[in-house]
């Protein structure tokens, strides 16, 4: 069963967690590790935060911060070696368990 879960999942949960000044992205050690399991090169980063002025100032110029930040927090070059393993990313608040983004990989 184990064996199985390393070859492909149906989504990565990334958790997002409101703070006073803006947003921490974060994924488990369980998600690191399988990450470092499927691509050996990647670095997968613990944390990842962005102040509020920063995630308005880059959904007003370029697109929805959830496209850049889980490459970022995976540490994962090309979006396309993502394909072949998951379908989605789920971006959860941490104090409601509500899924507030989703992202299609390949999509």
């Amino acid at each position: 069963m184990q064996a199985d879960l390393k070859k492909e999942m149906d989504a990565i949960q990334i958790s997002v967690n409101k703070q006073l000044d803006g947003y921490t992205f974060s994924i488990s050690p369980t998600i690191r590790a399988l990450i470092k399991t499927w691509f050996p090169d990647a670095h997968p980063a613990n944390i990842i935060f962005v102040s509020y002025d920063i995630k308005s100032d880059f959904e007003n110029y370029y697109n929805k911060l959830e496209a850049s930040i889980y490459p970022a927090l995976l540490g994962i070059e090309k979006q396309s070696d993502l394909t072949q393993k998951i379908h989605e990313v789920r971006f959860v608040d941490t104090q409601t368990g509500k899924v507030l983004h989703i992202h299609k990989i390949g999509a």
